[in-house]
């Protein structure tokens, strides 16, 4: 290798660049060949070469060229770019769009790379399946349906971890479920960024090219549903229980390919503190609570105090099921700057000359509890005079159960113009609210981890929280603590930040002292790895929890604590032949529809089986076909049904140690009022040992005397 400043070198330069700019691309080509020969590093040289070659019409040659520059400048977007034009040229359109979405990646808010990506992205190949750990964004994309912008807590962690994952060496597939369930669709990288950046980079919702970018989204998830490689894991980084066929694709996908599960839990509050969720959250959380043991390989909690959390309340309410395992993934991470390009935060009007403010970064709920915080404001604006007592921001939107406090509000004249209320706030204003306030107030009934608390720290801003929960550990070592629920020493600890500021300078150093944070790609990295180890060690399935005797309702369940009946009706339900639970029972589809009962240990000997079946809108005859699982199908029995009716079946099970499993066949379908095409109706199960008297009358007892659907808990 010759020196970069050597004659040589400087001769063979001039020369190769004065036939470039004599547009004889052959030889210009050939002459920087001869200089890369003598300085193979040389990146401007292979850039000029590779431009060329492209004009030369040695398309292959110039692509091959512009990669091999990319390793040397790996995170240059134009150059990403180059490969992309490149590769287009050579017909090849998923090479272009993959470089293109990197490109995107690392500027997703140049318009050129967003456009030029956009307008090859349609002709991309249909990609291979989904391999590896599979991130799932379905909570992210909802709250994007919903028409919001700027994140919430549990929003902002799936932009974090995903924007990190797919920064790492293995960037994992993202997925979202439409509005109408079906499956997963593929999530692009680069539209991913796209939205990510936008969303971190203003809050505004009507902006065209957020707009934009948000209906692509929804686009993209009506597409075709993404398949599974074998042994991939899907891990939900948000709420799913609000999907209404989130579980039944996971059953089907399991079926098919072995697809893993590992859910991330954010937190247990439905189950907590039900009094602060509505209720409907309780309820479908509570289904899905049920029915973690079944579909779930692994369970990654946000805190320690949350894995506790979801052990305790496991084993009080659901002892019949095991736990799936679970480890811990703490969201103690420092997060990202706003983008380079935001335009510069406007504070609120009264605070531009800088006037003194707390900040509460909160959804105005009833479980963050403002009603408390306003009303410790009020008793120290009376307590030490206005002039004394600092301003209070909140930043978030209004929530469920925020009338209390916004009343109050509203009809106190001494809280009138000294509590701003924030919505809608993008990143670069949220990072200056942290960086001006005097110290950062967070309060709540219960949280799984407390981003807001962590995101102070990180800002250098101490933090006054209550001392329970996740907060303890989102506030280990930083954190000013009050005793929960205590309005005194709330109001006694907030005296003190404010009219001492030797306390909130000893925080301040202590929190500087503290040891750096780690960053998103440290948290997404170990939340890989986590999700791998879960997926890989995961025990059998546990069987149903099945009572002999007992009847249990194949119907969605709306009690407010989780059930093991919650979990029947949801598992013993495999294969696409099923309709959603309703609120009496279940319809099949037209086709045959197939009932899978895991049988628990001792119930391997001749059983029989009870299933109460209901006609729809005629009178309906249907095939019933029995078998243990690995034998063959026994014979067909024929049942009649009269038109909405319910009658019971009977079928007798052999011995054997796999689960049973029923085939319903119906003869006719029917067409429902509101446009369905139906088959049978499932009401209620019950089994019963063969030889058990006992069993039997209670399945009887069960079926004539009580009332089958459950108590509200």
């Amino acid at each position: 290798m010759v020196a970069q400043g050597s004659p040589e070198i400087r001769r063979l330069r001039q020369q190769a660049d004065q036939l470039r700019e004599a547009r004889d691309w052959p030889a210009a080509a050939r002459a920087y060949a001869a200089l890369l020969r003598l300085a193979p590093q040389d990146l401007p040289a292979m850039l000029r070469q590779a431009q060329c070659l492209l004009a030369a019409g040695a398309l292959a040659d110039a692509l091959d060229l512009y990669q091999a520059a990319a390793l040397l400048r790996p995170r240059d977007p134009a150059l990403l770019r180059q490969i992309g034009h490149a590769a287009l040229l050579l017909d090849r359109p998923a090479e272009a769009e993959a470089a293109l979405a990197r490109a995107v990646a690392l500027a997703p808010g140049d318009e050129d790379l967003w456009q030029a990506w956009l307008s090859l992205f349609p002709r991309a190949a249909e990609p291979p399946p989904a391999a590896g750990v599979v991130l799932d964004l379905t909570d992210l994309a909802t709250w994007v349906r919903k028409g919001r912008r700027a994140p919430s807590g549990m929003q902002r962690v799936q932009l974090e971890i995903a924007s990190a994952a797919l920064a790492g060496p293995h960037p994992p597939v993202l997925c979202a479920m439409p509005a109408a369930g079906g499956g997963w669709r593929r999530w692009p990288a680069a539209l991913f960024h796209r939205i990510d950046h936008l969303m971190r980079l203003s809050a505004d919702a009507v902006d065209p090219p957020w707009r934009d970018a948000a209906a692509l989204l929804a686009d993209v998830l009506e597409e075709a549903p993404l398949s599974f490689a074998p042994g991939a894991v899907l891990c939900s980084l948000g709420g799913s229980w609000a999907q209404p066929d989130h579980l039944a694709c996971l059953r089907r996908a399991r079926a098919a390919t072995g697809l893993r599960h590992v859910p991330l839990l954010h937190d247990c509050a439905p189950l907590v503190v039900p009094e602060h969720c509505s209720t409907g959250v309780v309820q479908g959380y509570a289904r899905w609570f049920s029915n973690l043991a079944l579909h779930a390989d692994g369970v990654l909690a946000t805190s320690h105090a949350t894995r506790e959390d979801f052990a305790r309340l496991h084993a009080a309410l659901l002892p019949d099921l095991p736990p799936p395992p679970q480890l811990v993934l703490r969201l103690d991470a420092t997060p990202r700057p706003p983008p380079p390009e935001a335009p510069p935060p406007l504070l609120p009007r009264p605070l531009r000359a800088g006037r003194p403010f707390v900040l509460f970064v909160a959804t105005i709920e009833g479980r963050k509890n403002h009603l408390m915080v306003f009303e410790a404001w009020l008793t120290l604006l009376r307590r030490l005079g206005p002039a004394a007592v600092p301003d209070l921001v909140c930043v978030g939107r209004p929530g469920w159960r925020a009338e209390a406090a916004l009343a109050l509000l509203e009809n106190a004249p001494d809280l009138r113009g000294r509590v701003h209320l924030l919505q809608h706030v993008g990143d670069p204003l949220l990072a200056a609210l942290y960086r001006g306030c005097l110290f950062t107030l967070y309060n709540s009934h219960y949280e799984g981890w407390g981003l807001p608390v962590t995101e102070s720290l990180a800002a250098g801003r101490p933090v006054l929280a209550p001392a329970h929960s996740a907060l303890l550990e989102a506030g280990q070592g930083g954190a000013t603590f009050f005793e929960s629920g205590s309005a005194p020493d709330l109001v006694a600890k907030l005296e003190a930040l404010i009219t001492r500021p030797t306390i909130r300078a000893t925080a301040e150093a202590g929190i500087a002292a503290m040891p750096p944070r780690p960053g998103w790609d440290s948290v997404a990295a170990r939340l890989l790895e986590q999700v791998a180890q879960l997926a890989a060690e995961a025990p059998p399935r546990p069987p149903l929890p099945l009572r002999p005797g007992e009847r249990l309702p194949m119907q969605r369940i709306d009690s407010l604590r989780p059930q093991p009946a919650m979990a029947v009706a949801e598992a013993a339900r495999a294969g696409e032949g099923w309709f959603p639970l309703e609120d009496w029972g279940v319809w099949t589809r037209p086709a045959s529809a197939m009932l899978r009962l895991p049988l628990p240990p001792g119930l391997s000997g001749p059983l029989r089986l009870e299933l109460a079946l209901r006609a729809p809108l005629r009178d309906q005859v249907a095939a019933l076909r029995l078998r243990r699982e690995g034998q063959p199908f026994g014979p067909a029995m024929e049942v009649l049904l009269p038109a909405n009716s319910t009658r019971g079946a009977g079928l007798e099970v052999p011995a054997g140690e796999g689960a049973v499993e029923v085939m319903l066949e119906p003869a006719t379908p029917a067409t429902l009022p509101d446009g369905r095409r139906v088959g049978l109706g499932l009401v209620a199960l019950s089994l019963a040992r063969a030889d058990s008297v006992a069993d039997r009358l209670a399945a009887l007892e069960a079926r004539f005397f009580r009332i089958p659907r459950p108590l509200e808990a």
